[in-house]
């Protein structure tokens, strides 16, 4: 585990990359925001992040936002970014801010009817498997439009961006290119109008590429790795 010093530094050395990354390519600070990938961490190195100013975190798996969540402030940003089954959506609640993995019609239903049935109004991203890549979930591009038109009828989901993950193995440059492809798809879909749906965000970028990322245009970076330290 690391010492409080070191996610403190390290925190301070990710807040400088994305500062950097920013003026390379002209964009307004305000417009990204870190999340902290806690994943696998204990309480204690999210506790540590805390302390050093961080309130966005995200976790990959219903289970552990559930233990870890009571144990932080309120006021802290909790992100879902790994893929949610849907017998997990009842165990979500309004403390989640933003589901980044609805890939799926059956999920899109679940939330919309837990939703309803709960009075919660999910916040969510689509995600997209631009690399195309069959280990990763997502669907592809060109399933996006036809999903979106689906959202207007389930009222307790709003979709407020895109999500992808670049492909297991590939080059800094391919990712690069997947990143400017979700761009570019984000920028087609804004010319349409759909209700529920708001096109602002796209969380993309991880602890190896997030950089890349946001001179592609992300506004939601994850890191992991680079805060707290490789998972033990």
């Amino acid at each position: 585990m690391l010492a409080k010093a070191g996610i403190e530094q390290r925190l301070m050395e990710v807040r400088q990359r994305i500062n950097q990354a920013v003026e390379r390519s002209n964009r307004d600070p305000s417009t990204i925001r870190l999340l902290a990938v806690s994943k696998t961490q204990p309480v204690s190195g999210l506790e540590e992040a805390y302390q050093a100013g961080q309130r966005a975190f995200a976790e990959n798996r219903v289970q552990e936002w559930l233990e870890k969540a009571p144990s932080l402030p309120s006021d802290c940003d909790w992100h879902l970014v790994g893929r949610l089954q849907t017998n997990k959506v009842k165990y979500l609640d309004q403390n989640v801010a933003m589901i980044h993995s609805l890939d799926r019609f059956p999920l899109l239903e679940t939330l919309n009817n837990q939703g309803e049935r709960r009075g919660i109004i999910w916040t969510a991203l689509v995600q997209v498997n631009v690399a195309r890549d069959p280990a990763k979930a997502g669907l592809m591009p060109e399933e996006v439009p036809d999903f979106l038109n689906s959202v207007g009828e389930c009222p307790y989901v709003k979709v407020q961006g895109l999500m992808t993950i670049g492909a297991l193995g590939a080059s800094l440059t391919e990712t690069q290119g997947y990143f400017r492809q979700l761009r570019e798809l984000r920028d087609t879909l804004q010319s349409q109008k759909w209700p529920g749906v708001d096109l602002q965000e796209l969380s993309m970028g991880m602890s190896q590429d997030f950089e890349l990322a946001i001179e592609e245009g992300a506004t939601l970076v994850r890191v992991g790795r680079q805060i707290f330290g490789e998972r033990e």
